[in-house]
């Protein structure tokens, strides 16, 4: 299993879909920086049988400066003592879980076995150094409120903002997301703005840098921000007794929204 570290940061540079096949000119370049120092966006929209749709967004951060090295060193862990097995190929009979979908390579190693795979992310995920914030929105706020879902970027970090502000905590300097399309990238770029505006009292907010991803083999840790999402909004539909992998969500939380029962989620109009 490789160290997904040793890959040259200046790759998270945002490639609209039309240029990745071809590129007039080379991507920009930036400084690397330190694995402690990156934070990484995830997001999930998932929907029931009564039409209710949320949508999730996730900023997950280090809170030791190992954190995503471990995070990787645990996985190999996984690998090693189930005795290296062959990657899973779904098949019609039984194709790949929500877990696989969001987060392929953490749930490689437990071929195909959905309760393994949830109950093995939920250990990792649990001992991973890391501390989250979660937006949670009707899919019918997204739409009356022209883009709600990228205004989870400012609720989440504000919760990270009140992080940073202890003693000896040293900010992130890079925020990694999935790329989608370049208006969608656009629209969170213009949030990340919009943030710096309302937030004054968060000065490292000037030096975040917001980068898109689009290459098929992701950072781990951004696979995991995709989990935490993708777990939140699963639990927030279902309403039922919470799960091992939601479990281990609850306890990274650096707010947690669900203290005083799920966040509401309004009910289609028949």
């Amino acid at each position: 299993l490789p160290c997904y570290w040793t890959t040259s940061v200046t790759a998270m540079t945002r490639l609209s879909p039309a240029s990745r096949a071809t590129r007039s000119r080379p991507p920009v370049r930036t400084e690397k920086p330190e694995a402690a120092r990156i934070a990484f966006l995830g997001s999930a929209q998932a929907s029931n049988e009564a039409g209710e749709t949320v949508i999730v967004q996730s900023l997950c951060w280090p809170t030791v400066p190992t954190a995503w090295i471990d995070l990787t060193q645990g996985l190999h862990a996984l690998w090693t003592g189930r005795g290296n097995p062959s990657p899973y190929v779904p098949t019609a009979d039984k194709p790949s879980s929500w877990l696989r979908s969001c987060a392929p390579q953490l749930a490689a190693p437990f071929c195909g076995t959905a309760a393994a795979e949830e109950s093995s992310i939920a250990a990792l995920l649990a001992r991973t150094s890391m501390q989250t914030a979660i937006a949670i929105f009707d899919f019918r706020d997204v739409r009356t409120t022209n883009g709600a879902h990228p205004q989870g970027l400012t609720q989440c970090l504000s919760v990270y903002s009140q992080f940073v502000q202890a003693p000896m905590r040293v900010p992130c300097t890079m925020l990694v997301s999935r790329s989608q399309t370049d208006a969608t990238d656009k629209l969170w770029r213009d949030e990340l703005e919009r943030c710096r505006t309302q937030l004054p009292n968060a000065p490292w907010l000037g030096a975040l840098q917001l980068q898109f991803w689009n290459q098929a083999l992701e950072p781990l840790p951004l696979e995991l921000a995709q989990v935490v999402a993708a777990s939140t909004a699963r639990q927030v539909l279902s309403g039922s007794t919470s799960d091992p992998l939601f479990e281990a969500v609850l306890t990274k939380l650096a707010h947690n929204p669900f203290q005083h029962g799920h966040p509401a989620i309004r009910k289609k109009r028949r």
